[in-house]
């Protein structure tokens, strides 16, 4: 399997293409000059090798995950036959009235699916399906419940830090924040628009990646622990983990880790909006209770958030990690 996390400003947009020749797009990013240089080249690669973009996942409604996904089923050079289906929680039949920008986004692409005669999972819940099966991946849906998306009120919370802490050393943090690192008391986000987001785990052959979406934590958390019962296993081995929201401290408790085992994280940022990804972030994840010995490996697609959060050679060896960042064209691929 070949994952692409690709350049997709501010937003999310990752490709997935599978040993057998199935391609999987999760979310578009949000602008246009990076929808035409990055997404839209991989899909072009796609309709020149006779492939197709066999599942499209829209997270949630968010701009910065959906309006690339807009561009893509309005573009002319894209074959309309190309997408053969889609998970997208239709927003039409949420029970608020909503004027947002983002919900407007929603009604439109749900509208051009419809029109193009895609195929659309409705339905992405834990409640609804739980687990799915598809081009031997075995998905196990982590996140929304159904209540999130007929209660789904838009109304861009920022969930980030005000400031930057870019400056600050990884000790300089966690002197600055005894309450969470002494006192485990966090400050999570709980907002309703990303408790909508689907996020999910994949099982691919040997390999687990899980894709958080924006996904908020105590929903995650207690999908991952119903998981661990039904396998009768303490924790998860996670080959790639996806951070949420594109690694904001607030989208990530650090009692995650009492569910999984993970030592490589991708990170979709550019770090232009919100102050994101937050250095924070990684101090949770560096000081993390089964981190043990294991050296850690962080995954960029933009090699200027890795020159902002100015790591130094000295951390790197302390705390016991390494970057990457910008490997090809488009962003930082993987392949597993």
């Amino acid at each position: 399997m070949l994952i692409k996390i690709l350049k997709a400003g501010n937003g999310d947009s990752i490709l997935l293409k599978l040993d057998n020749n199935f391609n999987i797009l999760i979310d578009g990013g949000n602008n246009i000059h990076d929808y035409k240089h990055n997404l839209k080249q991989e899909i072009l690669e796609i309709q020149k090798r006779k492939e197709f973009i066999d599942l499209i996942i829209i997270t949630h409604i968010d701009q910065d995950h959906i309006k690339g996904i807009e561009y893509l089923l309005k573009d002319e050079e894209i074959s309309n036959d190309i997408i053969k289906n889609c998970w997208f929680n239709s927003v039409s039949s949420s029970t608020t009235v909503n004027n947002d920008i983002s919900y407007d986004e929603a009604l439109r692409v749900e509208s051009i699916i419809n029109s193009l005669n895609i195929p659309i999972n409705r339905q992405i819940t834990l409640e609804q399906t739980p687990k799915i099966s598809l081009f031997g991946i075995n998905f196990s849906i982590l996140s929304p419940y159904k209540k999130d998306i007929e209660n789904l009120i838009l109304k861009n919370t920022d969930i980030s830090s005000s400031s930057t802490d870019y400056k600050l050393s990884l000790q300089e943090i966690l002197d600055k924040n005894p309450r969470i690192f002494a006192d485990k008391i966090e400050n999570l986000d709980t907002s309703v628009e990303n408790k909508s987001s689907i996020a999910f785990l994949l099982e691919y052959k040997s390999k687990k990646i899980l894709f958080l979406g924006d996904a908020e934590s105590t929903v995650l958390h207690q999908s991952l622990e119903k998981i661990l019962n039904e396998r009768g296993i303490n924790e998860l081995d996670i080959d790639y983990l996806k951070l949420s929201h594109h690694g904001s401290h607030k989208s990530l408790s650090m009692n995650l880790f009492n569910y999984i085992k993970c030592n490589n994280f991708i990170i979709s940022a550019n770090g232009k909006k919100e102050n994101l990804p937050n250095k924070l972030t990684f101090a949770k994840i560096l000081t993390r209770i089964n981190k043990k010995d294991a050296e850690d490996n962080f995954y960029f697609n933009y090699s200027s958030v890795l020159k902002d959060l100015n790591f130094l050679q000295e951390e790197k060896k302390e705390f016991k990690f390494e970057c990457y960042s910008e490997n090809f064209e488009h962003g930082y691929k993987i392949e597993l």
